[in-house]
């Protein structure tokens, strides 16, 4: 039986200095464009089942920002748009210089194939 892969078709991730402070710090955004799509020829045979759309701060796992299971899908489109400001964190004090938040997109087939990548932003 052939194994046809899951294909991280676009993951792209654009920063937006909401504060024109020319550094990345709480004030900012960030932008996410992410397509995922099955390769099998035939439709019927592979399909998208779950994905989600998590972050951790400094290592943290802190929560699932989107996600959706039960589908049948053969191509999974996800836009958005994250204020670093407005995340809940795990710690309370407020964020410093150097704290790190990795944001993890993952999605699975009925076979078991996954693809996930992750987009690290650090303030400065």
């Amino acid at each position: 039986m052939i194994r046809f892969q899951l294909r991280l078709e676009r993951y792209d991730v654009f920063w937006a200095d909401v504060d024109q402070s020319g550094t990345r710090t709480p004030n900012d955004e960030l932008d996410f464009d992410i397509v995922a799509n099955t390769t099998d020829p035939d439709a019927d045979d592979q399909f998208i089942t779950e994905w989600e759309f998590s972050y951790r701060v400094n290592g943290t796992f802190v929560g699932v920002l989107q996600s959706d299971t039960g589908l049948r899908s053969n191509t999974l489109s996800f836009t958005g748009t994250t204020s670093i400001k407005n995340l809940p964190l795990p710690f309370t004090g407020g964020l410093q210089p150097g704290d790190q938040f990795e944001f993890r997109f993952y999605a699975i087939d009925n076979h078991g194939t996954f693809v996930e990548r992750f987009y690290v932003f650090t303030l400065e």
